[in-house]
């Protein structure tokens, strides 16, 4: 529909040409005189601008000698003074410490004596009243270039409209009858282009909606994934805090079977995993040190070593090494008889697991349970390696297991 719309138009245009062509070279001077008319606009539109533009300049020049004017003026006045009193509150100013070279009103650097020399300040005003002069010049020959070119435009339209009524007054009776043709055609081009222009927004607009719907699909679809997501990490959370909850027990039930009098509550805690006895954190216990740490630490240790072979989804190593487990437990009856208990909790580990767990203890006595329950590596003065190491003798500067890495 455009395209006859536009093609009917071309052909009233058409028409309109060709009936016209006695006025051809007349159609040719309004164009150029259009044309001139329009380049003349632009060189007043430019030299306007070049004349705001040096007005600018003019206008900061004089503000920079009016502003100097102030300071001389103030400098001239001023300076004389020697102020013993603040001119703004009147109080006095001897008693207040003043650095060298500073003011002493308002405690400023004193400016440097250039900047305060009349010879400067005059040199410097010659120099604005120069620039000032100079871009007053300038603007006196912008403002001439501009009355020529609003001129010439006075020229442009006159000659354009003197055209205009020629070029009327030949084709009134050629023109006329098809006037509203082509005013019809030409309201129905822009209308037919309104309406595609409309259409093609609304066609981009539910493009959009149709790529939000999609997302929007899209973020549901993950929403529920990920909702899903949860609940099962949920559930599997709540398991796993169950499994802490039963090393709890464990950890409470060890202790108990070691008859520690002075431990009432004992529970993993859910966040380190680390014990909390009586509601002390493992930090304190570690700190204090003596028989409460090291039964503590041994219970966790076996609590967490025989948990993990029970429960295979628990990745906890089965090897466990234990140095001096009886050393900071003392050596009255009671002590011995909870060391003996901590070396019976030892045989029924290995014999209830077997290969399944590697148990490995170093202490200074030997174990207080039958020597056929663990293998035993005796160390001494004249024995103190584990078979199969050679001791590297008193000048070896290195470690024997750098040695074997090598």
């Amino acid at each position: 529909m455009l395209s006859l719309a536009e093609r009917a138009l071309s052909d009233l245009r058409s028409e309109l040409e060709e009936s016209s062509a006695a006025d051809a070279v007349l159609r040719q001077e309004l164009r150029r005189a259009v044309a001139g008319a329009r380049d003349a606009n632009q060189e007043v539109e430019a030299a306007r601008e070049l004349v705001e533009a040096r007005e600018s300049v003019v206008a900061q020049v004089e503000l920079d000698l009016l502003r100097l004017e102030r300071s001389a003026s103030a400098i001239e006045k001023l300076s004389p003074f020697d102020f013993v009193v603040c001119p703004r509150c009147m109080q006095r100013l001897e008693g207040r410490p003043v650095q060298e070279d500073h003011c002493i009103v308002c405690l400023q650097h004193d400016p440097p004596d250039e900047s305060v020399d009349p010879a400067a300040i005059q040199q410097t005003r010659e120099a604005l009243e120069r620039q000032l002069q100079d871009a007053q010049a300038v603007r006196e020959a912008d403002a001439q270039v501009l009355a020529a070119a609003r001129d010439r435009v006075q020229q442009a339209d006159f000659l354009t409209t003197t055209l205009r009524r020629e070029l009327d007054v030949q084709t009134r009776d050629i023109v006329a009858p098809r006037f509203d043709a082509i005013a019809g055609s030409s309201a129905r081009v822009a209308s037919l282009r309104a309406s595609i222009d409309a259409v093609t927004q609304l066609r981009d607009a539910w493009a959009r909606a149709r790529s939000i719907n999609q997302e929007v699909k899209d973020l549901k679809a993950t929403r529920t994934r990920v909702q899903t997501d949860v609940k099962s990490r949920t559930l599997a959370l709540a398991a796993r805090g169950q499994l802490v909850d039963d090393l709890s027990q464990e950890f409470f039930t060890l202790l108990a079977e070691l008859h520690l009098p002075w431990v009432q509550t004992a529970v993993i805690d859910p966040k380190t995993y680390l014990p909390v006895i009586d509601g002390n954190p493992f930090e304190s216990l570690q700190a204090s040190g003596g028989g409460i740490t090291t039964c503590v630490s041994i219970a966790y240790s076996l609590a967490l070593l025989e948990f993990g072979l029970t429960h295979p989804d628990v990745l906890v190593p089965s090897l466990l090494i234990i140095d001096s487990p009886r050393k900071a437990l003392g050596n009255n009856p009671d002590d011995q008889e909870r060391g003996n208990r901590i070396y019976d909790r030892f045989k029924a580990l290995a014999d209830a697991y077997g290969d399944r767990v590697q148990l490995i203890i170093a202490d200074n006595d030997t174990a207080p349970i039958p020597s056929d329950t663990f293998s035993t590596i005796p160390l001494d003065y004249n024995r103190p390696m584990v078979p199969g190491v050679v001791h590297p003798g008193p000048e070896h500067v290195h470690r024997a297991e750098h040695s074997y890495e090598a």
